[in-house]
């Protein structure tokens, strides 16, 4: 589908509606929106025709049209075109690195961080100010290289047609040839569309028959669940899935979400705004979390906990009993507990060794990453790979092999990627693999981890069932699913038993 003249977009409403010519195209996710109510009444009595579309209809309505743009000048078209680049190769990330004289970008796909082009420094700092002082909405709205900075493009002009929004975030670097910057840029999309149950959601997303098991039984658990993993590891696509899923299956029941900001519009959800014009982002984080309790929740879900006075909400949500799912920074299911007492400490929390010490209360943690799947098509088995020579005196790769056969992995089915062909987009990856560890806590497991016994708490957990991470990327090299490399890039080396 194509226009004569670039479409005419709506800049709010998160992306769910658009005018084209002259009708306004809208998800029927905004059906009950007053303030889309009153737009869309405003531009019919203009002569707009509305035309209504179910998300998924919209998404593809989206995909299919062309979203040419006289950019403001030729800076704002650079980046464009650099945000259309990056999506047609698959990316989730740029990163836009000034160091001074020269600058680098890089993008990150299916995991990984690859080099992408280079650029003069002052050419790439143009560059980065261009995006933020007129593509994003920003807190502030004047760009300070000096200055740890954060916004989100969400104006449809600037974004290829499935990706929702932006994520902008800035920070300032000292180089040998003085000041620095890092820009990075999150494209929010998803890669896998996932619609209908639980089951049906966490299937399409890549989770295993026992983890979708797991997750389903602390969808319905009181208390706090808590997600964790890296950037980029898939936390918040499973709380949205998880929010949403549990909001088709029970639609009497109330489901609010605090985020800051909002990644994506939740079906279902009322998504609570957090204040963020306040000095204190952890205050303000807090305050949305308490004043939510008072909205009357069954279910609350938080974005992410990473300051101190949201530790401090989450928890008090759960000692009422409340459902609470969020996400947090740690390396591990198990390393979640001693990371949200940290936060708990510092929030001054009463007592939190005693409230973490209740199932009911601390019932779930989730630690997860992202792998790089094989292409298919491309990969090369190891037997082929070592017959061509091609890593004769390669004592890094040798050592690698020996890892791997002490780890009980059988070498005449591990796979290495290849050069890369058409069906991978000469990536030699297709698709990313999900390793997930979950932990049901009972109140044994949460005495050995509030006494810090790491060993009694690992032995435990695994007699509980838990799987780690590592151990599944193995399971993945052996099934000739995950390039070893990979996996040691990803998770640090393999102990050498």
């Amino acid at each position: 589908m194509t226009s004569e003249q670039p479409p005419a977009l709506s800049e709010h409403f998160d992306g769910r509606a658009i005018i084209v010519e002259q009708s306004l195209h809208a998800s029927t996710e905004l059906r009950g929106n007053i303030h889309f109510e009153a737009f869309a009444s405003l531009k019919t009595r203009q002569g707009l025709q509305l035309v209504w579309h179910k998300p998924e209809d919209f998404d593809h309505f989206l995909l299919n049209l062309d979203t040419s743009t006289h950019p403001a000048n030729p800076i704002q078209g650079q980046a464009i075109q650099l945000i259309r680049d990056a999506f047609d190769a698959l990316a989730s990330d740029i990163h836009m690195t000034c160091l001074g004289t020269h600058g680098t970008i890089a993008l990150r796909r299916m995991g990984m961080l690859e080099p992408w082009r280079d650029m003069g420094g002052r050419a790439l700092m143009t560059l980065v100010r261009a995006i933020y002082q007129s593509m994003t909405e920003a807190g502030s709205p004047r760009f300070d290289p000096m200055t740890r900075q954060e916004g989100r493009i969400v104006n449809r002009r600037f974004l290829p047609p499935t990706v929702h929004s932006a994520r902008v975030h800035t920070e300032p670097l000292q180089t040998a040839n003085g000041q620095g910057l890092l820009m990075t840029i999150r494209l929010l999309y998803d890669t896998v569309k996932a619609e209908g149950t639980l089951q049906e959601r966490l299937t399409a997303l890549g989770y295993s028959k026992d983890h979708i098991q797991s997750l389903a039984k602390l969808s319905h658990s009181p208390g706090l669940t808590l997600v964790a993993g890296p950037t980029g590891s898939g936390k918040t696509t499973l709380l949205r899935h998880v929010f949403e899923a549990l909001a088709q299956e029970m639609p009497d029941r109330s489901f609010l979400s605090i985020e800051d900001p909002p990644e994506y519009p939740m079906q279902r959800i009322a998504q609570v705004l957090v204040d963020t014009s306040a000095d204190n982002r952890g205050l303000a984080y807090g305050a949305a979390i308490a004043g939510a309790l008072r909205a009357d929740p069954d279910y609350l879900m938080i974005g992410e906990i990473r300051h101190p006075e949201a530790s401090s909400a989450a928890l008090d949500a759960a000692l009422t009993g409340h459902p609470v799912w969020s996400s947090i920074h740690a390396a591990s299911a198990l390393g979640i507990f001693q990371r949200l007492l940290s936060l708990l400490f510092v929030a001054k929390f009463a007592d939190p060794l005693t409230n973490l010490q209740d199932p009911s209360v601390l019932s779930g943690l989730v630690y997860q990453r992202l792998l790089p799947k094989l292409c298919p098509h491309c990969s090369l088995k190891l037997a082929q790979v070592l017959q061509e020579n091609s890593y004769r005196g390669d004592t890094a790769f040798i050592a690698m092999l020996r890892r791997l056969k002490s780890q009980g992995v059988e070498l005449t089915s591990v796979r290495i990627k290849g050069a890369g062909c058409k069906h991978c987009k000469e990536t030699g990856r297709s698709g990313l693999l999900v390793a997930c560890e979950i932990v049901r806590t009972d109140q044994q497991l949460l005495y050995y981890l509030a006494n810090r016994d790491q060993e009694e708490s690992l032995a435990y957990a695994r007699s509980l069932g838990l799987q780690t991470t590592a151990e599944q990327a193995l399971d993945f090299i052996g099934e000739g699913l995950l390039d070893p490399r990979d996996a040691e890039n990803c998770l640090g080396f393999f102990p050498e038993r």
